[in-house]
């Protein structure tokens, strides 16, 4: 048995239910990380865009994920190069009021769709496939809003 099994078999209820929540909130962390990939401050952002962090924060068309350490971080997927892809903007801006959460969009955004031939919404807006992006994203507006 390791160091670290036998810690945990000598410790407290209270401190194992402590490791255990740790261990399930990296768990889910890492599960986000391989689907999204990093993200990127909105400093960075402002940088790269050639804006103020203001006009970062205030632009309703970037995608903004509050993170578990109450930072908020822009997910690298929606850039193409120096810019927001094509497209996306107008999917996050149409899908902000029906989502529960800004997670919700992102998971959306980075999860194969059968409505677009098994690419992400993400992919096909960078193949250039913006209406077919948007019929797929108005079809899961309107079934959330039901």
């Amino acid at each position: 048995m390791s160091s670290v099994e036998t810690l945990y078999e000598k410790a407290s209820p209270k401190a194992r239910a402590i490791v255990e929540e740790i261990l399930t909130a990296d768990a889910d962390d890492q599960a986000w990380l391989e689907q999204l990939g990093p993200a990127l401050t909105g400093a960075t952002v402002a940088r790269m865009l050639g804006v103020s962090p203001q006009a970062v924060s205030t632009n309703k068309g970037l995608l903004r994920l509050k993170m578990r350490s109450g930072r908020v971080g822009y997910p690298i997927f929606q850039f193409k190069g120096r810019s927001p892809i094509p497209g996306l903007g107008a999917i996050v801006r149409q899908l902000e009021p029906v989502v529960a959460t800004e997670w919700t969009t992102a998971s959306w955004l980075t999860t194969p769709n059968s409505e677009l031939d098994g690419d992400t919404p993400v992919e096909a807006l960078r193949l250039d496939k913006l209406d077919a992006a948007m019929r797929a994203a108005q079809r899961f507006a309107t079934a959330l809003a039901n």
